[in-house]
């Protein structure tokens, strides 16, 4: 990556899969963290949910000031959506660099999982349709994001984090030698 372009960076993955452990973990050097479920927990902390689209409408503010600004800024995202493609597209229009780290687990039930263990700590609530639903909308945007990014890191977090894939300029540059299944549709043009 460059160090004289400005640089989004775009943690994305199916709810549970482990987005803020690992953006927590490079926050020093990301610039602002832009998380939709942050945003709504500190409009309403009594019921985040409730504010959901005001955190939304907030994020997207503050990406389009970002970009404009220059600043080397993050998101989080389930990439269920066409939002953080186009805001992909929009930042490298205006001369950023794309980082995306893609997390995964082995499949949905373990997504859900994961998201109801963070609930019994404290965490918040996806409902599980909402969580199947996404689970494959993120798995088919993750195939533009690549098109998109300057370089996309694909991590297995099923057991411990592992890097399975590494796509530069739309190359692949390394795989290991036992691809998730999770990960098979996405690379199966690559490999």
């Amino acid at each position: 990556m460059s160090d004289t372009k400005p640089i989004m960076t775009v943690f994305a993955g199916t709810n549970g899969a482990g987005k803020s452990t690992l953006s927590m973990q490079m926050r020093e050097w990301l610039g602002e963290l832009v998380d939709p479920d942050q945003i709504a927990r500190e409009l309403k902390p009594e019921d985040p949910r409730s504010a959901d689209l005001s955190a939304g409408r907030e994020a997207v503010k503050r990406i389009r000031s970002l970009i404009k600004s220059g600043e080397n800024f993050a998101i989080e995202t389930t990439l269920s959506g066409s939002f953080v493609l186009k805001h992909m597209q929009i930042a490298k229009e205006y001369g950023y660099e794309i980082l995306v780290y893609y997390i995964g687990l082995e499949d949905v039930q373990m997504h859900i999982d994961r998201v109801a263990s963070r609930v019994e700590q404290g965490g918040h609530w996806i409902a599980e349709e909402d969580i199947r639903y996404r689970y494959g909308q993120s798995l088919q945007n993750l195939k533009p994001a690549l098109a998109i990014a300057d370089q996309v890191i694909i991590i297995d977090n099923t057991y411990e984090p592992l890097i399975v894939a590494e796509i530069v300029q739309g190359h692949l540059i390394f795989t290991v030698e036992s691809i998730p299944t999770w990960s098979n549709p996405v690379l199966i043009g690559y490999l």
